[in-house]
């Protein structure tokens, strides 16, 4: 049965006989959270982006690049990803899930593994990135948090937040093995293991197990009685042009591209903020490490479980002023041991982003064109991850300080929590408005 026939079933209440209730969450909904978790700790996000620090020395080495030059390779890949994220998303909407992640994920693995035969200049290096940009789009938080929005209507935040830690324990895994096999061989071997990673472990468990929609295996959503499924009430959902005259849409692009600029500005510049701070490289790769995981992995599941609780941009609001709180203490002066609550604050505000942008995305559009929807939001984050850690870079090298940068953040930040005040209330679960 297709997705849109299913769908379709779903809101007329014809999905009855042997299905289940959708009373209890079954099993085979906790599977598919299981494999959504292990899709994102092989994804693109975890496996290419995150790992490329490991990269930067011995690239650097044998091609003469400065680190500067190997990071735009993040940069280089967020502004393809802002683009081709909403074609995908759009594709996702049209085909399902399976048939655009499955060869997005095999694609993506090869493309890292051919990256073991780069001998080429920086702009051919530039190039693969685009090409694993371009490949890899589908295996990317687009196509689990749409599985999810399709088998949970009750407890959607909880899950999502669940299956996104696994770009956690995905970058944990992946550094570990990188750097392993630099070690030990060379970069291009490592390139080599981090592909083979996803097609030998990844792949294979998302392509026995992941099913676009729980009436692929004569289920229904977790919560479709509470919402009104199979009394035959249609369910809420919108298309991309109603969604795209919706202001809501917009105050959702502009959360996600300030969101992203300033914390991964930030993120991705941490270290050396603390070293310019008088702490030792060690101690502040300990710090980064340590503190701004905990808080990431913390951050993901928490804001999901209050989601599901209570009116979900009032708990993004608090979740943001966390980093914000973090920003004006180190601002302020008052001396070194700011930054370890802030690497932790900060922590929680990276691992609330992706909560926030597939929650919100889902309960204010529904599931017709949630894929393109989703995809347009992901893209101006991708957009404010691109900007932010290059206009850090630029500031530094201009002033000689983050001063003024982490002002502008600030700024940004303050912003977004009251664009999150203004939001309206969702129309698909009244539950979870209080």
């Amino acid at each position: 049965m297709s997705v849109t026939t299913e769908v379709a079933a779903i809101r007329d209440g014809v999905t009855q006989g042997t299905r289940t209730t959708g009373g209890r969450v079954s099993f085979r909904a906790w599977v598919t959270v299981a494999v959504a978790f292990v899709g994102m700790a092989f994804g693109q996000t975890a496996i290419a982006f995150l790992t490329l620090g490991v990269f930067m020395k011995p690239l650097g080495q044998e091609f003469g690049w400065n680190r500067g030059q190997v990071a735009m390779a993040l940069s280089v890949g967020a502004f393809v990803l802002l683009f081709s994220t909403p074609l995908v998303g759009r594709l996702i909407d049209r085909i399902g899930v399976r048939r655009v992640l499955l060869p997005s994920m095999f694609g993506f693995g090869l493309s890292l593994c051919v990256m073991y035969f780069f001998s080429g200049t920086l702009v051919h290096f530039y190039g693969m990135f685009v090409l694993i940009g371009v490949v890899g789009t589908a295996a990317n938080n687009v196509s689990y948090i749409r599985v999810l929005s399709a088998w949970f209507i009750k407890c959607r935040g909880l899950v999502i937040g669940v299956a996104s830690a696994g770009v956690a324990a995905g970058q944990a895994i992946s550094v570990a093995l990188a750097q392993s096999l630099v070690t030990q061989y060379d970069w291009r071997v490592a390139y080599l293991g981090l592909g083979l990673l996803v097609l030998v472990a990844g792949f294979p468990i998302v392509a026995l197990f992941l099913r676009n929609e729980p009436g692929d295996v004569g289920q229904e959503p977790f919560g479709a009685e509470e919402a009104g499924l199979r009394s035959g009430t249609p369910a809420f959902s919108v298309s991309r042009a109603q969604a795209l005259r919706m202001p809501v849409f917009w105050s959702l692009i502009f959360i996600a591209f300030c969101m992203s600029m300033s914390l991964h500005g930030v993120q991705i510049h941490f270290v050396p903020l603390l070293m310019d701070s008088g702490i030792s490289a060690g101690k502040a790769t300990a710090v980064f490490i340590g503190l701004l995981s905990a808080g990431s992995i913390i951050g993901r599941i928490a804001t999901g479980v209050l989601f599901d609780r209570f009116f979900a941009p009032r708990v993004a609001m608090v979740a943001f002023m966390l980093p914000l709180a973090s920003l004006m203490l180190v601002s302020s002066g008052v001396g070194p041991w700011a930054f370890y609550p802030m690497a932790f604050f900060f922590g929680i505000g990276l691992g609330a982003e992706s909560d926030v942008l597939g929650y919100f995305t889902s309960r204010y559009f529904g599931l017709k064109s949630m894929g393109e929807l989703y995809g347009y939001i992901f893209g101006a984050f991708m957009a404010g991850s691109a900007a932010g850690p290059a206009i850090y870079g630029l500031v530094q090298a201009r002033t000689g300080s983050y001063d003024s940068i982490l002002i502008a953040s600030t700024v940004m930040l303050v912003m977004v929590c009251v664009v999150c005040a203004t939001l309206p209330r969702f129309k698909d679960v009244p539950s979870v408005q209080t």
